[in-house]
């Protein structure tokens, strides 16, 4: 039983490590980025347009990149290169019980230019609608203001 038990937890962590090697930084640079987003949701007339602030740190660069620090989301990275990152959220705006569940790809041009695209589909009480995004994200210093995480 215990080599069972042993030969279990070798397994799992043989593919938690695997896992975990699927995901690499985003070669972009640290520091202050401009992100702007544009959000289609089926049945609407025109796109959404958020444009925020975001500080990305070096040790950061593995995570999903667009957090808006305004919004209450998870996020998981499915799979990341230097140039492509793959992840899947959820968000949970408000307190009226909406979430948001999405899958996105995230390209980074250059180091100091990144560009994501998306689906959503957005569920609230009893009905549910989907939706696009897209997103661009300039670098714009190496240093954060205070205000800004």
């Amino acid at each position: 039983m215990r080599k069972v038990i042993l030969l279990s937890a070798m397994f799992l962590a043989g593919t938690i490590l695997l896992a975990d090697s699927n995901v690499q930084p985003l070669n972009v640079k640290p520091g202050l980025w401009e992100v702007t987003m544009n959000v289609t949701i089926n049945g609407s007339r025109a796109p959404q347009t958020r444009t925020y602030k975001a500080c990305w740190k070096k040790e950061d660069l593995n995570k999903y990149p667009f957090i808006d620090p305004e919004k209450n989301c998870n996020y998981k990275v499915i799979s990341s290169t230097g140039s492509t990152m793959e992840a899947t959220g959820t968000c949970a705006p408000g307190n009226e019980g909406a979430k948001i569940d999405f899958k996105m790809r995230v390209d980074a041009a250059d180091t100091e230019n990144v560009k994501g695209t998306g689906q959503m589909i957005i569920s609230m009480g009893e009905g549910s609608t989907t939706g696009n995004y897209a997103v661009t994200a300039k670098w714009l210093s190496g240093s954060c203001p205070a205000n800004v995480r």
